[in-house]
């Protein structure tokens, strides 16, 4: 035999050997469900010829059954009739993605196309090595998914907690799982809150992250596919249209969530009332409820603040008490009391002032020994605080201002023996006897 024969034919060999032809699609079975659209790839590799390959698709309701054709990327006229209106309409198409990757495209899958898809390349190397083909199953189930969710209710007070309840079923005869969604629209704009699953992993927003991990937002999962999630202490931030999504998933070979169908239900709008609307702020005595207080050098004076709130078991307060609009001691919100009774040099001059938290919304302002530097207009200002986190990432959590409020002003005087009256006696011839003075009260 000729040897230039040979090494051609060998050359040839050792070329297609290296060049072996990859066809590969989608790794199955595909789970999909009726009425959704599918999309399958394909791609070729190691080939020889030009760059841009072409594809041909065909199925079978059996592995081993019958092959109708579907489409082609080079031949108009490859589809099977039964097929033809199907892709006249678009419903089936194939799209190139790459020179040597197409996809297969099905609109709205039926459960009829249920089978075994077979994806085939031509050839074009000069040596036929490798595969020319690959296959996978495709099973299409029917649409059980069903997202139901419970109406909000429509008004929440400011710090109150909201709880969004949802429930999400599919039937299960077919390996799929679930996955809920919370979001809130604001506009024509849907933030994503929280989602569980399809793993019974939890993915927040972005903007929701920080609150969840400080224990602002609480999943609760339930049974029968009722999920709730509790948005603790609500700002007027939270208000908005609430809507619930359910989706339902695959898990594919090679570890790939798959999501097959999905439904957003709106839940209903919240509308969350301001602290600043219901929060009211009043100062009196404790001897009256009089506009005024008249006391003498060294008495004790005791003025009450008295707070009311709707929601004010979840409010966190600060207390202030000023006179003539200068702060003279504070309560925060943590309980610390803060005297500012020594500025201007002025803390020999006045009494001095305590203040303590008699009640839930009461609080008391002493002061021994008053002087005339003691009088003046009282007014007890208030600050209403709401916790936005919790204690998860250390700290005492993050505080928001939710409304400031003023109370009526309550005038103290304090009298001042700055003047005398002079009492004179005298006797019957009209001579002086005796002479006293007394000190009258000037205000």
């Amino acid at each position: 035999m000729d040897l230039g024969f040979l090494a051609l034919a060998f050359g040839l060999l050792f070329i297609g050997g290296c060049s072996a032809r990859v066809v590969t699609v989608s790794p199955g079975p595909l789970i999909r469900v009726e009425g959704q659209p599918v999309s399958i790839r394909c791609d070729v590799n190691d080939y020889e010829g030009p760059s841009e390959q072409d594809f041909e698709w065909e199925m079978s309701r059996d592995a081993k059954g019958p092959k109708i054709k579907m489409v082609s990327t080079f031949d108009s006229s490859f589809s099977d009739p039964s097929l033809s209106k199907r892709v006249a309409s678009g419903d089936i198409s194939v799209v190139r993605l790459q020179d040597n990757e197409a996809e297969l495209k099905i609109a709205e899958v039926k459960s009829q196309d249920s089978g075994f898809y077979l994806c085939r390349t031509t050839s074009t190397d000069s040596v036929i090595s490798g595969n020319y083909e690959a296959q996978v199953q495709l099973k299409v189930i029917p649409k059980t998914l069903k997202v139901s969710p419970q109406t909000p209710p429509p008004v929440v007070l400011e710090g109150n907690d909201l709880t969004l309840s949802c429930n999400v079923t599919r039937e299960l005869n077919y390996p799929t799982y679930l996955s809920v969604t919370w979001l809130v629209k604001k506009g024509t704009t849907s933030e994503e809150i929280l989602t569980f699953g399809p793993q019974g992993d939890v993915v927040t927003g972005s903007k929701f992250a920080r609150r969840y991990l400080d224990g602002g937002l609480r999943l609760v999962p339930g049974r029968n596919g009722l999920f709730e999630l509790v948005i603790s202490r609500v700002t007027t931030s939270d208000q908005g249209t609430y809507e619930c999504n359910g989706t339902e998933w695959t898990h594919e070979s090679g570890g790939k969530w798959t999501k097959i169908v999905e439904s957003t239900k709106e839940m209903g709008t919240v509308t969350v009332t301001p602290t600043g609307h219901f929060l009211n702020v009043k100062a009196s005595s404790s001897s009256s409820s009089s506009p005024s207080v008249l006391l003498s050098p060294g008495n004790m004076l005791t003025l009450f603040c008295y707070v009311f709130a709707d929601n004010l078991p979840v409010l966190s307060l600060e207390m202030t008490w000023l006179a003539d609009g200068r702060e003279i001691i504070t309560m925060d919100h943590s309980g610390l009391v803060i005297s500012n009774m020594s500025s201007n040099g002025a803390q020999a001059k006045r009494g001095q002032a305590t203040l303590e938290r008699t009640g839930g919304g009461e609080y008391r302002l002493g002061v021994r020994g008053v002087s005339g530097e003691d009088g003046g207009i009282y007014t007890c200002r208030v600050r209403a605080f709401i916790e936005k986190g919790g204690r998860s990432t250390g700290g005492g959590g993050r505080w928001h201002l939710a409304a400031e409020k003023m109370s009526n002003p309550v005038t103290v005087k304090v009298s001042e023996t700055s003047k005398y009256h002079i009492f004179t006696a005298v006797n019957d011839m009209g001579k002086e006897m005796m002479s006293t003075s007394t000190p009258m009260d000037v205000f």
